[in-house]
């Protein structure tokens, strides 16, 4: 699909738009829903892509975890390669590149092809999603901006709930014999008729940047992710041999070189992936440490319901959806409730937001009180909620107070950076999880082991809050006068 492919419109000469009803935020915000539905959709075909494919527990989290690895592996250079080459170009490449990756997955032979694609898509992904918010910032101004990124984001949150209801629903009904593969399927032609639309509707923005990419940095970054996962998601599969800690142990030094490369690169006046002196600043140093215990938590919870759900219980992908229907809408009225919270409290949002998180995991666990032989499966929903809302509140608050005090010129690096830290966080999440998980499971298929290995999640969880809610001691108190910016970060999802 070359990005030429049609002639493109050209930017107005109006000046920036104050209606929503403007071609291309339609169409971004298009994008945007198909993307976030797919997301929604996989999420219910984990355990049928198992038992379809053959695939093992650690394939399962692997592919759990590609899409958030490589969408913030690209991230942080994607906002600058569309700086440099022009956002309406990079767009395209990278809605393209989705487009294939959904239809590699949908007609995967086996679980390696399948993995493959996933990485494509979150490749994909990150590269395309800068890009989708640049459209919005060029297009509108001011409180017009506001409001079209209010609802973009809605138009997120709402996708992935009807993309698990779509997908669990196709999928439980199976129609013509597909199982898992309905959970990509519907969604590959409405994603590449709205790159054609695209390619047609979406102005031409011209590159507004000069310089080079970091890409040794990338690697580098990519390296350490790597080093702490693989040993993570394979080590119980191998028995924990002896080398699964040393390739643990590895990313401590390349996290270190990692960072002197970075420090170099600033003195020498280059464009760093992660710019050290940002953290210098008190809340942007102590706001990204909470920001990556929220990433743990933020993928990792939602994933082993869900599939405690489907393999534990036996139920099947629509009545997991039904289940899990409310979380994602919960998790925008967490949202939404943010910003007057910290205008009134400030850091203390924050330890709200874990306070909550505590008493979802409590929640699971009163639930899972009765044992295997008397729980009921419905005694969930009310954690599910509660953790949906919850790590709303604390993704929004965390956003919001990272880059309160960044200056100006900062503000575009500082964003990436902590966007790439969640996603990067949320995918390391899914491994350090699922260490507990699978290890309560092993090889069994009773609802036992997987009760346990829920429980073992919940306490994780608890720990983690207790964490982020001390952490909090490190942030400025709250002044009446301060401003926190609104987030505008793509949702995390498994």
């Amino acid at each position: 699909m070359p990005s030429d492919a049609t002639e493109p419109m050209t930017v107005p000469d109006a000046g920036p738009a104050t209606s929503l009803w403007q071609p291309a935020f339609v169409v971004v915000t298009g994008i945007q829903f198909v993307t976030v539905l797919i997301n929604g959709s996989t999420t219910m075909a984990l355990p049928s892509i198992q038992s379809g494919l053959g695939a093992s527990n650690a394939q399962l989290q692997w592919f759990a975890s590609l899409f958030a690895l490589a969408f913030s592996l690209v991230l942080v250079m994607a906002g600058r390669l569309g700086d440099l080459y022009g956002t309406r170009r990079l767009l395209l490449l990278g809605n393209a590149g989705f487009v294939v990756a959904m239809a590699m997955q949908a007609l995967a032979p086996t679980i390696g092809v399948l993995l493959a694609a996933r990485v494509l898509q979150g490749l994909s992904g990150g590269l395309m999603t800068p890009q989708l918010s640049a459209v919005i910032q060029r297009t509108f101004r001011g409180h017009a901006r506001t409001r079209a990124f209010t609802v973009y984001l809605t138009a997120a949150g709402a996708s992935f709930s009807l993309g698990q209801l779509t997908g669990g629903g196709l999928m439980a009904a199976d129609p013509l014999g597909l199982g898992w593969r309905w959970g990509f399927l519907p969604f590959v032609v409405p994603a590449a008729a709205l790159w054609f639309v695209a390619a047609r509707i979406i102005p031409d923005l011209e590159p507004e940047a000069e310089g080079r990419l970091d890409v040794p940095g990338a690697i580098g970054l990519a390296a350490v992710a790597f080093l702490l996962m693989f040993p993570l998601i394979q080590g119980r599969v191998a028995g924990w041999p002896a080398w699964i800690f040393v390739v643990l142990a590895a990313a401590v030094p390349v996290f270190g070189a990692f960072v002197a490369h970075e420090r170099r690169l600033v003195r020498r006046g280059g464009s760093p992936l992660v710019n050290p002196g940002l953290f210098v600043i008190p809340t942007f140093r102590a706001g990204n440490a909470i920001t990556l215990l929220v990433g743990l938590i933020a993928a990792a919870v939602p994933l082993y319901l869900i599939l405690t759900v489907q393999i534990g219980f036996g139920r099947n992908a629509f009545e997991a959806a039904l289940l899990s229907f409310p979380m994602p809408l919960a998790n925008m009225a967490g949202s939404l409730v943010t910003a007057p919270l910290l205008r009134r409290f400030g850091r203390l949002t924050v330890a709200f937001g874990s306070g909550c998180t505590v008493l979802a995991a409590v929640t699971v666990l009163l639930a899972l009180r009765p044992g295997a032989g008397a729980v009921n499966v419905l005694a969930f929903l009310p954690g599910f909620m509660l953790i949906g809302f919850a790590l709303g509140i604390a993704i929004a608050a965390v956003l919001a107070i990272v880059l309160s005090d960044v200056p100006g010129a900062d503000a575009g690096s500082a964003a990436g950076v902590q966007a790439t830290g969640l996603q990067l966080s949320s995918a390391i999440g899914i491994a350090v999880y699922g260490v507990a998980f699978y290890g309560a499971i092993g090889a069994s298929t009773r609802l036992q082991p997987y009760l346990d290995g829920l429980a073992g999640v919940m306490w994780i969880t608890i720990g983690l809050a207790l964490v982020q809610a001390l952490l909090v001691l490190r942030l400025p108190r709250h002044r009446r006068d301060r401003a926190y910016p609104a987030g505008s970060a793509t949702p995390v999802t498994p």
